[in-house]
């Protein structure tokens, strides 16, 4: 039964999408608020780099707090040794998009991670397994309670999260198509920081738990670079009204599904190669990925956010994810 009703709402897809793109009505796939808040992150401490992504929380009537989203083994700093005179600040390089005279072009922005005297600004998620980690960022791209306005930045809204709840009322399942944000490869365009699209499959029930954990499984390569990618359903040109029933031309809009993390290996193999006479051979793994990526569910983000004291305004209400940033609470943004 449950085979007829997917072979169903394939057909259904195909004639009604087939009518939209002939009506040329799919014009927006990606609303530009995503693509402008996904940024290269290089973290100086560790020598890891990958994406990150900007989130605005609403702390407040008249306030929002802005983080930096990724993976704990992106955006955390190096552990401490706890040894003599050793430096303990350690700080990451964020590539951003500036406007000037009606051109963007991409800028470095430096970021503390942790400071001399050992403070760690980076919070993970408190659950170990969790890949999940973020850091304030709001007095970076804000003054005086402003946005910098030459700073061309977009922000992901938590009231785009897709909530459990959300999957249920939209019929989220397995086989329904996804977008992955980021910087696979370490791919920079070089005059600005454009982040690079790729599509994948939804291959796990999206509002279970995989394997104890609140993870979905992708169909899609998540190589490296791509840790910390923000991860979109897509928007559709209809709406499910039931599983089986659809309501033409009502827009299905897109929500952060996750964060990627890492891939699911097929088999991993060691080489050791003499580099230096006398010297200990260097190993060199190859890892072939069985094109499969884990994706933390978006709420281990929020979960993530909570951790900085500041919960998200209950009286919150539901905002376009194309509204225009409001004004930031920079007096809580001290670090």
């Amino acid at each position: 039964m449950k085979r007829s009703y997917n072979v169903l709402r394939f057909l259904i897809v195909l004639i009604v999408g087939s009518a939209f793109f002939v009506r040329g009505g799919y014009a927006v796939v990606v609303p530009e608020p995503y693509i402008y808040s996904t940024v290269y992150i290089q973290n100086h401490s560790t020598g890891q780099a990958g994406t990150a992504f900007l989130v605005s929380r609403r702390v407040g009537k008249e306030s929002r707090k802005v983080f930096l989203v990724s993976n704990k083994h992106v955006l955390l700093p190096a552990p401490l040794k706890n040894i003599p005179e050793e430096p303990k600040e350690a700080k990451a390089t964020i590539l951003i998009n500036k406007l000037e005279q009606e051109k963007i072009r991409a800028i470095n922005m430096q970021i503390l991670l942790r400071d001399e005297g050992g403070v760690s600004y980076v919070k993970g998620h408190p659950n170990a397994n969790v890949d999940v980690a973020a850091i304030d960022v709001t007095k970076y791209i804000s003054k005086e309670r402003e946005l910098i306005p030459e700073y061309k930045l977009g922000f992901i809204e938590e009231n785009r999260f897709a909530t459990r709840e959300m999957m249920k009322q939209s019929f989220l399942s397995l086989g329904d198509r996804l977008l992955v944000l980021g910087y696979p490869l370490n791919l920079i365009e070089g005059g600005t920081s454009i982040p690079v699209g790729r599509d994948g499959i939804i291959a796990s029930r999206p509002d279970l738990d995989f394997k104890g954990l609140p993870i979905i499984l992708i169909d899609s390569t998540i190589v490296r670079g791509s840790s910390g990618s923000p991860v979109f359903t897509t928007i559709l040109p209809y709406r499910w009204k039931t599983q089986t029933e659809i309501e033409q031309l009502k827009i299905s809009q897109s929500f952060l599904l996750g964060v990627a993390s890492h891939t699911v290996s097929d088999w991993e193999m060691e080489i050791k190669k003499t580099v230096v006479f006398g010297q200990p051979p260097q190993t060199v793994s190859v890892l072939a990925g069985a094109n499969f990526g884990i994706v933390f569910r978006a709420e281990t983000i929020s979960e993530t956010l909570d951790e900085f004291g500041q919960k998200l305004w209950k009286a919150e209400t539901a905002e376009t994810v194309s509204a225009p940033m409001p004004a930031e609470d920079q007096k809580s943004s001290k670090d």
